[in-house]
This record gives C-alpha cells, structure tokens and sequence, in this order.
C-alpha cells in the first residue's frame, strides 16, 4: 500500500493538483501539523533553537526534537525539499513580473528609495 502511496504522490504534477489532493486527503489539523514540522525544519537550518522555535510556532520541544532527528538522521526528504522550495521562491522572486519591475532591477540606484519600499513590504 506504501508503494501505491508513493506512486499516487509522485505523479501530482501541478501545484493545484496538489493542494486539491491535499485537501482530501488530510483534516486541517493535520495539514497544520505537517506545516508546522517544515516549518520547523527550516528554523533549524537557519540555526534558530529550540526554544525560539516552540515559542514561535507554538510547538513543544519534543516536536521540534522530533523534526530535527528526522532532519539529521532521516533520509535527506526534509532537507532536499527544503532547499528545492528555496530555489524556487529565489527563483520566482528574482524574476521580474512587470516593466516597472524590470526597470527597477535594471537600473538598481535609480530606484533606490523604491527597492527599499519593495523589501520593507516583504
């Protein structure tokens, strides 16, 4: 049944796909528990401890222990989907959408006072 499992997971290629099998799939609890351990496992790549951690998401430290034995010691899931998901918002936000954000990023000291706006928003 894991194999089919996997397979069923493998071959979702969009992201609406995705999140509609999601959907289905997992009650809003779990969904917010499975967040939450990705999210955990990035504030631990970023060096954040555990107790910076719990306070800020709201999760026991033996949770955060959990995810970062799965991260240290797991097989390299956690870590390799972290680092794709990175890639591409760099990827994603890097990319101009607009001719006003194209001539923003080309000509960067022009537009200073506008870039900065830009990054405080974020």
């Amino acid at each position: 049944m894991l194999e089919e499992f996997y397979y069923l997971i493998s071959e979702i290629k969009t992201k609406e796909d995705a999140k509609n099998f999601l959907k289905d799939l997992l009650t809003s609890e779990e969904m917010i528990m499975v967040v939450h351990r990705i999210e955990i496992a990035k504030m631990l790549l970023q060096g954040f401890s555990y107790r910076d951690i719990g306070e800020k998401l709201k999760v026991g430290t033996n949770t955060v222990h959990s995810v970062n034995r799965w991260l240290t010691n797991g097989f390299g899931g956690y870590m390799k989907e972290i680092k794709k998901a990175e890639n591409y918002k760099l990827k994603t936000n890097s990319i101009p959408k607009t001719e006003w954000e194209r001539i923003k990023k080309k000509y960067p000291a022009h537009f200073l006072v506008f870039n900065l706006l830009d990054r405080i928003k974020k």
